[in-house]
């Protein structure tokens, strides 16, 4: 293995897990958003 291949490798381990983390939140935070707007509306029907 050359000297760079390890930096390479690190690097694109440390964005994927970052760009994994970043997918999680926002797939999360737009779960949250829904479920929120369910909330409201089933509360509208109830009056």
């Amino acid at each position: 293995m050359k000297n760079g291949q390890g930096g390479v490798k690190l690097s694109f381990v440390v964005i994927s897990v970052v760009a994994l983390g970043v997918s999680a939140w926002f797939n999360q935070a737009q779960a949250a958003q829904i479920d929120t707007g369910n909330i409201t509306h089933l509360s509208k029907l109830d009056k």
